[in-house]
């Protein structure tokens, strides 16, 4: 799953200032909690990449009061610990998409978002993604900083040499389904030697991603052995029969030697990918373009922020994440970080819709668009990581030789064994 950092892109110029608050905003780095201590001051706690440095110095210029402290290493970790001791809780803090399944069974810590006055911006982010900082009980968490819409990308160059089509749309109409995805990738390999995906369990975490059902239930229950799952396995299990997956790890050094030399050209992956794609293929430029995902729409990724219960001033801290996640900054965000907006009206953005140089002058935004306009709503359990894992593990052994029966069913009963130990 998506890093909820993103990787540095070239920094931009704020598009615009944000309305004037009432609070200042410092920026700082540090690997401690930032003390609120009930003077007008205002903490707010962030991974690093997790906000644009450019929004936070636009947001600084025009406030006063809040220290921003870039917290390293194990985010959701240092923030229990705050959370056991109370002490030292920030007034706002990022919550990444997965933890926040955890944090939805202690919703206690946080403010219920639904009980301020947030009317004027909740209907502006998709349902989808606050659904997942929704508890059962209809309390909203967390406003989303971000979202990981995925898409088909693939090098215009290397089809065209083997006769295929190149267009976006005629990519996409080609790929549509897994079937004549698979068979466009063993044409593809018939005539470049090329493959088409990755790793197995890197296909099947991404059907997975456009199932409405994971791993285990909203009532506890073991889902390993249902429909979407066993679709999910079979459907890697084949793309390996059919000679279609590389068998490497995502973002190793294998892997970029293979898209760099185009043994990979078709990469599927959330739009944050772009970003991994452009720092590990320069070279390339100009080469790839984007269309729609085979199967349907998946995100992979996103995180939110949040008001701790423990704030003093709710209101005030709710305008700092309203002038952060403001149209004008989400499109900052993702011209700097690569980090998707997850608020719409950001789309309506001068420039953002330019085309990307990388991808021939392709406006990707609008694909990625079209993928959250669709996007399936997913419940996240807590446990579904614990669970997930044993498939993961034994599609690497059928890569390895082990024969796929016996893998699923070593893979059912470990994952059976992880939510029972739970």
């Amino acid at each position: 799953m998506r890093r909820t950092t993103s990787r540095a892109r070239r920094p931009v110029a704020a598009l615009a200032a944000i309305g004037s608050l009432a609070i200042a905003l410092t920026a700082c780095t540090s690997s401690q909690p930032s003390d609120s201590s009930g003077d007008g001051s205002m903490s707010l706690w962030i991974w690093p990449g997790g906000l644009s440095e450019t929004v936070v110095e636009t947001v600084t210029a025009e406030s006063s009061g809040l220290e921003v402290s870039v917290i390293g290493d194990d985010f959701k970790q240092k923030l229990l610990t705050v959370f056991t001791a109370k002490s030292d809780i920030p007034d706002i803090t990022g919550v990444k998409g997965e933890d926040m399944p955890y944090f939805l069974q202690e919703p206690e810590l946080f403010t219920d978002l639904n009980t301020l006055d947030i009317d004027d911006i909740v209907g502006e982010f998709p349902e989808w993604k606050l659904a997942e900082a929704t508890t059962p009980d209809g309390r909203l968490l967390g406003l989303p900083i971000d979202i990981g819409p995925a898409g088909l990308f693939y090098r215009e160059d290397i089809l065209a040499g083997a006769g295929m089509p190149t267009d976006p749309a005629e990519v996409e109409a080609a790929t549509s389904t897994y079937e004549d995805y698979f068979t466009f990738g063993e044409q593809l390999k018939a005539a470049t030697g090329a493959h088409l995906e990755v790793s197995a369990g890197g296909l099947f975490g991404k059907v997975m991603g456009q199932s409405e059902t994971k791993f285990v239930s909203p009532e506890g229950e073991f889902l390993g052995e249902s429909d979407a799952v066993r679709n999910a396995w079979d459907l890697a299990v084949e793309a390996w029969d059919r000679g279609l997956v590389a068998g490497i790890e995502d973002g190793s050094p294998d892997w970029a030697s293979a898209v760099n030399a185009g043994a990979l050209p078709m990469l599927s992956g959330a739009a944050w990918y772009a970003g991994d794609i452009k720092s590990n293929a320069a070279d390339t430029t100009g080469l790839w373009r984007v269309t729609q995902m085979p199967g349907g729409p998946a995100n992979i990724g996103g995180s939110f922020l949040t008001i701790p219960a423990a704030a003093e001033d709710k209101e005030a801290a709710l305008e700092v994440i309203k002038a952060l996640l403001s149209p004008e900054n989400e499109a900052v965000m993702y011209t700097e970080t690569g980090n998707f907006p997850a608020r719409t009206t950001t789309f309506e953005q001068p420039g953002l819709h330019d085309g990307d140089d990388f991808f021939g002058g392709q406006d990707t935004v609008s694909v990625f668009v079209t993928a959250a306009e669709n996007m399936p709503t997913v419940y996240n359990s807590p446990l579904d990581n614990q669970v997930a894992a044993p498939y993961y593990t034994e599609l690497r052994n059928v890569e390895t030789g082990k024969d796929p029966e016996q893998a699923w069913a070593d893979a059912v009963a470990a994952a059976k064994e992880a939510l029972e130990s739970s």
